[in-house]
């Protein structure tokens, strides 16, 4: 199913009709669709084991590699009249838990810091043709472990979000990808350090909690 903006944005827009695009545009707010890429819920694994010393590692997330398939209808804009479409976007993500495994000391707790956020889009099967939006949120993150077992330890996360797309110059890029060419597809990475040392040559697997696009300066 297609994501569509809310009827209020057509019931807002109608009234200005009579104006140039540029004027109805600005007149719109900014408009926030909820999971549009199907990521809340979606688990990010490391690709290697926490390392001493930079007690690091990198996650990422691929919905051309799920099974069922992950890929997502554009987003409908059909609605926005006089061909208004937005010019800016930021797209938010947030870490909803994370399990621990390997041989590793499992504390109580602790802080996970992310580093890097990317996320790219793509039409299906051109993957080559990816807009990619990144930042360094820098987010700080407190991990309470809730259970697990030998070798496992299962933490909740705090509340937290990190976004991508506020000034980088490939917004456009991206936004014509969600808007036309038809099934697109998201990867999601990210370079996590931990604050324990006793963490290190343990694996991670986080999962995504909430995720949004807020679309805006439309004209």
């Amino acid at each position: 199913m297609n994501h569509v903006l809310p009827a209020t944005l057509l019931a807002l827009t109608l009234p200005l009709l009579a104006g140039c695009g540029s004027i109805v545009g600005a007149a719109i707010p900014p408009q926030t669709l909820s999971n549009p890429a199907n990521l809340n819920g979606a688990t990010l694994t490391s690709t290697s084991p926490l390392v001493v010393q930079r007690v690091g590692t990198s996650v990422q997330y691929d919905t051309s590699a799920t099974v069922p398939a992950g890929s997502f209808d554009d987003l409908d804009l059909s609605e926005i009249p006089l061909g208004i479409r937005p010019y800016a976007a930021e797209i938010k993500a947030s870490l909803k838990s994370v399990m621990v495994a390997g041989a590793c000391v499992m504390p109580e707790s602790f802080t996970l810091t992310l580093d890097t956020l990317a996320i790219s889009v793509w039409n299906s099967g051109d993957k080559a043709g990816a807009a990619t939006l990144s930042a360094t949120p820098n987010v700080n993150v407190v991990a309470t472990r809730t259970g697990g077992g030998v070798g496992t330890g299962t933490y909740s996360l705090a509340a937290n979000s990190a976004s991508v797309g506020k000034g980088d110059v490939n917004v456009p890029k991206a936004l014509s990808i969600l808007t036309s060419g038809g099934k697109n597809d998201v990867s999601v990475s990210a370079k996590i350090s931990a604050d324990n040392d006793g963490l290190a040559g343990c694996n991670l697997t986080f999962t995504l909690g909430d995720s949004s696009v807020t679309l805006s300066n439309f004209k």
